[in-house]
């Protein structure tokens, strides 16, 4: 062949390969499926260095004793030296009867005591239930309960509201010194100074993947608290560095991780705590979340990541300016919930070259890319081109009843089918070993709820992820909704979340909460809407109904009841508690300073006694 006909062959070669590579992101495919094998070879050797005590303490033990280990308020401590409290505290107790199995209910704010007392309890092998600190008296209670524990430890600005008869113990090592002595007798409180120096290091609590590490709380937005049994694999498997990490250290490590986040919750401890540890990072922590001083604790502990939730960057985006919105070293932001419409906007105003959403729950886990964690377009949660979806075998995205809510069934074989590209489905997941599932404790009706048996063949098992995703054409994996955050309205199936996403695109619209309400004169559940606004009140509504049908909202999806609010209520992990605002009386002298709009025809007008007569009585054509 000659030399022209040789490099027009290889011209063309190079222009088809190009135009597949665009077409279906064949170098995606590729590239995901490396990091895939890599993490996974990475997994294996992380669980095989630890040995027979495959615990936290264990990964923690393990790092550098002059590595930094923790942030807190200005000051900071090394692995070498938070080991030495750790190793007392867990001396200690031990000698109060603590051992391997025992669940001990922590009641704590963010703070090293915190952090201390977690490490302590894993090198004895006993089970930390991580309470919502922000529970009080009978959902406190509650909790306590389902935990199982028998023994508390708090850290002292909370040990007035822990009740039962439980031992209780509340831990000061010197960062609560502001706040009084708990005046309990009945309170152990222990310092310092309290703690004894053991004269010999006991050597840590044997334990598998399999055994019970901590317990994590749901938030109860949609009911009661649940407790996912955390297990030891789940703990390295959040620990383990993504591909996308490794590949890169030289940019990404040595790892400073700043959350304001509460350890209790999922995504402040796997990505906060668990990875700081696999990765010899420091876990840079704040007592509570303030929008005043993220940035400057950012910018002050020189953290390269910081760990978010949506809502968490609402605020931020919102807040006033400050000298400290670029004036940091943070490189990548990591969590889940960003909204679309805030995501640009959290990237440019504090200058934070990638955003990494990740798809995962506490009940579960589900892989769109390498595992744990990728680099997105908004609203994305992952991607799967042709290759990767031809090979994928543990996460599939399936057809769901609208009538039932749950996955379809063939009539015929039973079996379940996955969805279309374009078409929402629920995600699930499928379940290797019943043995390291995370399940709820004591709770095997909600645990077995979540899973499913003989989906695509007799025998196989899957675990339902509760959210509705869609893949699109293109092989992006976007966020729908939450599986049960749906109502029927005139026939129709309305989805809160893509109603919330319509009203977001809304100028003047800081936050938005839709759900359903039930009223007694009606079929179906009735639209409504929670809303916080920085425009005119008046004018917002006048235009409301508009602006609303321009964004392509269906009519019968249009919002019949509208709250506007000053201030939509959040717990501690930053979800609206839609069952609290359900609650709240329609009846503008029960409202307080909320103000109320109802529906009428095309416009929005003021609920008064009169339109809500009609509505109760169903006169009103909603």
């Amino acid at each position: 062949m000659d030399p022209v006909t040789v490099v027009a062959a290889t011209s063309a070669a190079l222009a088809a390969g190009a135009y597949l590579n665009a077409k279906w992101s064949v170098g995606i495919d590729l590239q995901n499926l490396h990091y895939d094998r890599a993490w996974g070879k990475r997994f294996a050797a992380f669980i095989d260095a630890l040995g027979d005590t495959v615990t936290v303490y264990h990964m923690f033990a393990r790092v550098d004793p002059h590595v930094e280990a923790l942030w807190f308020e200005g000051k900071s401590w090394t692995y070498g030296e938070l080991k030495k409290d750790v190793d007392r505290l867990a001396a200690y107790l031990e000698s109060q009867g603590v051992k391997k199995g025992d669940v001990v209910a922590t009641f704590m704010t963010n703070s090293p005591e915190m952090y201390i007392t977690f490490m302590a309890l894993s090198k004895l092998s006993a089970v930390a239930g991580m309470v919502n600190v922000n529970l009080r008296d009978d959902t406190l209670k509650y909790c306590l309960e389902v935990s199982t524990a028998n023994t508390v430890i708090s850290t002292p600005d909370l040990a007035s509201f822990v009740v039962g008869d439980r031992r209780h113990f509340t831990i000061n090592l010197g960062n609560f010194d502001n706040t009084p002595h708990p005046t309990d007798k009945t309170i152990t409180y222990l310092t310092s100074n309290s703690l004894p120096t053991p004269h010999t290091i006991s050597p840590p609590a044997k334990a598998t993947v399999a055994d019970l590490s901590a317990l994590i709380f749901t938030s109860g937005t949609t009911g009661k608290p649940k407790a996912c049994a955390i297990r030891n694999h789940l703990m390295c498997l959040t620990a383990t560095p993504t591909s996308r990490d490794a590949s890169n250290a030289s940019k990404y490590f040595p790892l400073r991780t700043y959350s304001p986040l509460p350890l209790f919750h999922g995504t402040a401890f796997f990505t906060g705590v668990c990875y700081s540890l696999g990765t010899s990072g420091t876990l840079c922590i704040a007592r509570k979340f303030s929008t005043s001083r993220f940035f400057k604790d950012v910018t002050e502990s020189k953290a390269t990541r910081i760990l978010y939730v949506g809502e968490l960057c609402r605020y931020l985006v919102t807040s006033p300016p400050s000298p400290y919105d670029k004036a940091h070293s943070c490189i990548v932001a990591s969590g889940n919930g960003l909204r679309g419409e805030i995501w640009e906007k959290f990237k440019e105003r504090f200058n934070i070259p990638e955003i990494r959403e990740f798809y995962r729950s506490t009940e579960g886990l589900a892989k769109f890319d390498n595992v744990a964690s990728g680099v997105w377009g908004a609203g994305k949660v992952g991607f799967a081109g042709p290759i990767r979806r031809f090979m994928e075998t543990d996460t599939f995205i399936v057809r769901v009843d609208e009538s039932t809510g749950e996955p379809w069934r063939h009539p015929v074989t039973g079996f379940c089918q996955r969805v279309k590209l374009g078409e929402p489905g629920e995600a699930i997941g499928r379940v290797k070993s019943r043995a390291l599932l995370t399940e709820y404790l004591n709770n095997e009706k909600a645990t077995n709820e979540k899973i499913m048996h003989d989906v695509f063949a007799k025998g196989d098992m899957w675990q339902k992820m509760g959210d509705l995703v869609v893949m699109e054409p293109s092989g992006w994996v976007r966020f729908h909704d939450r599986m049960g955050d749906t109502f029927r309205w005139k026939g129709e199936n309305v989805s809160a979340g893509e109603v919330r996403d319509h009203i977001a695109k809304l100028a003047g619209v800081l936050d938005a909460v839709v759900y359903g309400v039930k009223l007694d004169s009606y079929d179906g559940q009735a639209g409504a809407a929670a809303l916080t606004i920085d425009v005119p009140e008046a004018l917002f509504m006048q235009d409301f109904y508009a602006s609303l049908k321009k964004t392509g909202l269906p009519s019968y999806a249009m919002p019949r009841l509208i709250r506007i609010a000053k201030e939509i209520e959040a717990n501690a992990t930053f979800k609206k508690s839609k069952n609290d605002l359900i609650k709240k009386s329609w009846k503008q002298a029960e409202a307080g300073t909320d103000k109320l709009y109802w529906l009428d025809g095309q416009t929005y007008r003021p609920l008064d006694d009169v339109a809500w007569g009609g509505i109760e009585s169903g006169r009103a054509k909603l």
